[in-house]
């Protein structure tokens, strides 16, 4: 099964998506319509005032704004996709964990070093208070 292809007219600005040229008709103008240079699904993560506005652009012959703009908007989910991103936030996740586990055991040695200052300083102020009322 094809894919579906996006087409828009040239003429009065309506688009569609066909599976096959032929039938890239515009129902109001009856010309045939042109494709447009997107893929469909990332045509439709687009909200509909972006749609306009590349079809507007693309009508007007502004073409080369219009391909950085498709450039931008679809390298993101080609980033997004990747194996080796995924890859490296799932190591970057790891690196994280151990980190969190080391900084937990410092802050368990932390603790008991304060404990033990803390009973320290207690027994001195003690011996101090015990030989000053002697």
């Amino acid at each position: 099964m094809r894919e579906l292809t996006v087409y828009y007219c040239s003429k009065c600005g309506r688009y569609g998506f066909y599976q096959v040229s032929k039938n890239a008709i515009c129902p109001v103008c009856k010309t045939p319509m042109t494709v447009f240079p997107m893929s469909y699904q990332n045509f439709m993560d687009m909200d509909y005032n972006m749609r306009d506005q590349l079809i507007s652009d693309q009508i007007a012959g502004n073409v080369t704004p219009q391909t950085s703009v498709v450039q931008r908007l679809t390298e993101q989910s080609k980033t997004s996709n990747s194996r080796s991103a995924i890859a490296k936030l799932k190591a970057r996740n790891e690196e994280l964990e151990y980190e969190n586990l080391d900084l937990h055991q410092k802050n368990a040695e932390l603790e008991k070093t304060i404990d033990w200052m803390h009973d320290m300083i207690w027994d001195l102020t003690r011996k101090l208070h015990g030989n000053a009322n002697e």
